[in-house]
């Protein structure tokens, strides 16, 4: 019996330690999360207002920013290979309120492998720009496969070209980069991108941190400079086709 009581003293010993470890590592992982999705979205603010200085000469590129339901922006995407390689990159993803403006970001993370002779490594903001209804409902639905999403257009434009509209015509989401060849060879093929669970939890709640929900907010205050940013362009892009 002694030896029993030991056990079950042992054993609620190690559950009491396990629960209080958990108590203690718990917020300070949510704060760090915070931190990181916070990061992410004054590295968006920088990296809209580098892309608009970018496309001020190219009227295609506003207007397709002007039509577009929602933008998905990765300020930094990374990636590094040789023959075998993989790439990846936080960002956040606003979608267009019935109103006009933007609602608050929802996290995501875009990773994509690569087999080919591309020694190095490269980083480059990417901005998507989503112009349709079911292109935006398919980067909501948790994970989106570039490429493998049946009825799901893509086009992509480099830095400094101009949008050639009618090769981008009927498209449901064009990708914009700062490098001019990060969609050389196929590279987005079978990119994946799909929520960051950790900080929408984070930022928004356990229970409020589904994307869907999310983009129809209008709530988060450290977000108003990069939905500021992002409405000054989309009027800019509004003003010059007036």
């Amino acid at each position: 019996m002694a030896l029993h009581l030991s056990r079950r003293t042992v054993t609620a010993g190690i559950a009491g330690a396990a629960l209080l470890i958990a108590l203690s590592v718990g917020p300070q992982a949510r704060g760090d999360d915070v931190t990181s999705a916070r990061h992410i979205i004054e590295e968006t603010v920088i990296t809209v207002e580098r892309v608009r200085e970018e496309i001020k000469h190219s009227p295609d590129l506003d207007d397709l920013l002007r039509q577009s339901k929602g933008v998905l922006v990765i300020p930094s995407y990374y990636k590094a290979s040789f023959i075998f390689g993989g790439a990846y990159g936080d960002g956040v993803l606003l979608a267009r309120l019935p109103e006009g403006g933007f609602g608050d970001p929802a996290f995501y993370r875009l990773t994509a492998g690569s087999v080919g002779l591309q020694a190095g490594i490269q980083s480059a903001a990417i901005v998507f720009m989503i112009l349709t209804e079911k292109g935006l409902s398919a980067l909501l639905n948790d994970e989106f496969k570039l490429g493998a999403n049946v009825g799901i257009a893509l086009g992509s434009i480099g830095v400094g070209a101009e949008a050639a509209t009618t090769t981008l015509l009927g498209k449901d989401i064009v990708a914009y980069s700062t490098n001019t060849g990060l969609f050389a060879g196929g590279s987005f093929e079978g990119a994946v991108i799909r929520p960051r669970e950790d900080w929408n939890a984070a930022v928004y709640g356990v229970d409020n941190d589904d994307p869907r929900a999310v983009v129809q907010r209008d709530q988060l205050r450290t977000a108003r400079t990069l939905k500021d940013v992002l409405d000054s362009t989309a009027l800019r892009a509004e003003a010059l086709v007036q």
